[in-house]
């Protein structure tokens, strides 16, 4: 029993084995087909897909970057063209100006006391050319009084003489009372012109004075020039000043009294030309006591020195002058009394006419008419003679219109001159760089204040001359700027048509277009075409590096093979292949740094 027992425990027991073992088998299986697919899947995740493109010649554009500076296409360094002390610098390194503005003042006092120097010189050569002018109208009409009034003592005698000879009738006679009243008006007239010939020898002489006292006062300014004025010249000259000032009001006080007086005809022409040139000559007299006044008191430079030696030569030009106005008044006074007496005695001759109209004629009468001929046609000749006087007085007028051209052009130079003290902006800018500060002295040709536009800049390269014959004048050129991280668009518009001897380089000049930052000085390059290449090309993003070493992955079969490559030239994101890969092999396009040598890959052609 206990054996049966033993028995069907045996068998029970193995029957659980077996079953045992069954189970673990299939589980064992189940487990090893799970872990094949797992595997699979493995597998599968770590082969990469790749892009690939095919190797090929390629002709493609050479380029080569030269490096410059840009500039702006209009700068100027602007400078003084006189010697002068710096009073102010109205702008500061980045102001901006505009055209004509005023930048810089220079010290200006001793040009405009060269101005006012020349406008009195002006105002002293119109006054003696308005008197000179106002002698010749005088003199002209003289001289036609004259030659008329010898004609009609000429027709008179010849009219008396043969009233003498024929007798006497009653036409006659009235013609003998005719030639007494016109003999008698032409004395009246000739008495007239002695007393403005007396006036004119009377104002030539005061002249003569006037000018004697400026040569003298040209002189003494001169040498107070040379060494220097003292307190109480300086006090001689306020009151002559204070003088001039009073003369000049009473001068242009009188003028106004008597110009409603001259217009209504109450006081002759003549009268009232002689107050106008009463008042010129005060006018002149106060501006130079005026220029004389400001010259003391600024004291003298050499350029003064040398105007009041010219102002020396004037007055006894001035001088030498109005003597020679003297002896023409003289001449003229001698000549008018010569007329005085000529019409005295045609007077007297015609009152004789008159009465041998009345009484007849006797031989010695007609002597006495004959000799009265010859006598009337002598003076016709010498008023003819003496008429030529007008061309010596029109000849004073010319060379004082001359002096009065030269002192215009002497008081246009000053202006000139004085404009030069202020410097003002040639265009429109900015300032850049400023040289100078008040007080500093300014000379012709120094730099005050560089002045650049900002509206227009180039990029100034330098390229060998073995580059010169790609370059274009209007070729389109990409230009990258630094310090703005952009490339610009910019255009060659000049090339410098000399090379350096050391470097054998020429200057290339492009325009650029207007940028916001873009400044002078900024660092720029150029890249320029310079012929073409063929060669492998393949994408930059191929390459591997590592060290020194560049290379790319091959794919041969399913696999990347790591290759070991010479690089050349980089086009755009290609790169130049020279030695280790042929025409026709796949590269992989983009390098992974999962990608490993020998790698077995998916391929994706490109």
């Amino acid at each position: 029993m206990v054996m049966k027992m033993r028995v069907k425990a045996a068998i029970g027991l193995t029957i659980l084995m077996l079953i045992g073992l069954a189970v673990r088998f299939a589980i064992s299986e189940r487990t090893q087909n799970k872990r094949v697919q797992d595997h699979t899947l493995v597998a599968q995740e770590t082969t990469p897909t790749v892009e690939v493109v095919r190797v090929k010649f390629l002709t493609a554009p050479e380029r080569q970057t030269f490096t410059g500076t840009v500039a702006s296409s209009l700068a100027a360094d602007v400078s003084a063209k006189i010697m002068g002390r710096v009073i102010a610098v109205y702008v500061r390194e980045g102001d901006k100006v505009q055209a004509g503005q005023v930048l810089v003042q220079l010290d200006n006092s001793d040009l405009l006391a060269q101005v006012r120097q020349a406008e009195a010189a002006v105002a002293a050569t119109r006054a003696a050319l308005s008197q000179a002018m106002i002698a010749l109208d005088i003199q002209r009409t003289q001289s036609q009084t004259r030659i008329e009034q010898a004609r009609s003592e000429l027709n008179q005698a010849l009219e008396q003489l043969s009233v003498v000879k024929e007798g006497a009738r009653r036409q006659e006679r009235a013609q003998a009372d005719e030639g007494v009243r016109q003999a008698q008006a032409a004395y009246e007239r000739a008495k007239e012109a002695v007393k403005m010939a007396e006036v004119e020898l009377q104002q030539a002489r005061e002249g003569v004075k006037q000018a004697e006292a400026a040569v003298e006062a040209a002189k003494q300014q001169l040498e107070l020039m040379r060494e220097g004025y003292r307190k109480q010249q300086i006090a001689q000259a306020e009151a002559a000043f204070k003088q001039a000032e009073a003369n000049l009001k009473v001068a242009q006080a009188t003028y106004d009294r008597f110009k409603p007086l001259a217009e209504q005809g109450v006081i002759t022409k003549q009268r009232f030309d002689e107050i106008v040139l009463q008042l010129e000559s005060a006018k002149a007299q106060y501006e130079a006591a005026k220029a004389q006044l400001s010259m003391m008191r600024e004291g003298f430079r050499s350029q003064e020195i040398r105007q009041a030696e010219e102002n020396v030569r004037q007055a006894e030009a001035a001088l030498r002058i109005a003597k020679e106005r003297v002896k023409m008044a003289e001449a003229a006074y001698n000549e008018r009394l010569a007329a005085l007496k000529q019409a005295e005695a045609a007077l007297r001759a015609a009152e004789q006419q008159r009465d041998l109209v009345y009484e007849g004629a006797r031989k010695q009468e007609i002597r006495q008419a004959e000799e009265r001929v010859k006598q009337a046609r002598e003076g016709l000749r010498m008023a003819i003679a003496a008429a030529k006087e007008v061309d010596i007085k029109a000849e004073q007028v010319r060379m004082l219109q001359a002096q009065l051209k030269q002192a215009l052009a002497g008081l246009a130079a000053a202006q000139v001159q004085l404009s030069y003290a202020t410097i003002t902006a040639p265009f429109s800018g900015v300032v850049v760089k400023r040289h100078v500060d008040p007080g500093d002295m300014a000379s012709p040709g120094m730099p005050l204040l560089t002045i650049v536009d900002p509206s227009s800049f180039r990029l100034e390269v330098t390229v060998p001359e073995s580059h010169m014959k790609f370059i274009r004048i209007g070729d389109s050129v990409p230009v990258t700027i630094d310090a703005l991280g952009q490339t610009l668009n910019g255009r060659v518009y000049e090339v410098v048509p000399s090379a350096d001897p050391v470097s054998r380089t020429f200057v290339v000049k492009i325009s650029l277009p207007q940028v916001k930052g873009l400044m002078a000085g900024m660092f720029g390059r150029a890249e320029f075409k310079v012929g073409e290449i063929r060669g492998i090309f393949v994408p930059e993003s191929a390459i591997w590096r590592e060290g020194s070493l560049e290379g790319v992955f091959v794919v041969e079969g399913e696999r990347a093979i790591k290759r070991v490559v010479t690089t050349g030239k980089r086009l755009n994101d290609l790169i130049e292949i020279l030695s280790g890969l042929n025409e026709g092999e796949l590269v992989v396009a983009k390098v992974y740094d999962r990608i490993r040598d020998g790698m077995k890959v998916r391929v994706i052609q490109r």
